[in-house]
């Protein structure tokens, strides 16, 4: 019997990780057509504020869900910002 409910325990958290990998993976605007199924669906669900927030946002131009197209991003489609990357020599063997 500890062994049956073990192995529950196991498996019901191993399903509610994979769940929220998926949802983390997930693009912009599957979730939020996935919030407005679950409000449309559940009574109780009504009283999320984070549901109902997820299902008022503006879906992003590609609905990837990166947070990164805000009104301060260039036209061309590039980030906002560029950061330079530069580069530095190992120090190598002392001479001699």
């Amino acid at each position: 019997m500890h062994s049956l409910l073990e192995a529950l325990v196991v498996y019901t958290l191993v399903v509610l990780c994979a769940a929220y990998c998926l949802w983390i993976f997930l693009p912009a605007g599957l979730k939020q057509r996935a919030a407005r199924a679950l409000l449309a669906r559940s009574g109780r669900l009504q009283a999320s504020r984070i549901l109902q927030a997820l299902a008022q946002q503006p879906a992003a131009g590609c609905a990837s869900g990166c947070s990164g197209c805000g009104s301060d991003a260039p036209a061309s489609g590039q980030a906002a910002r560029v950061h330079p990357v530069r580069w530095a020599r190992k120090p190598g063997p002392p001479p001699g």
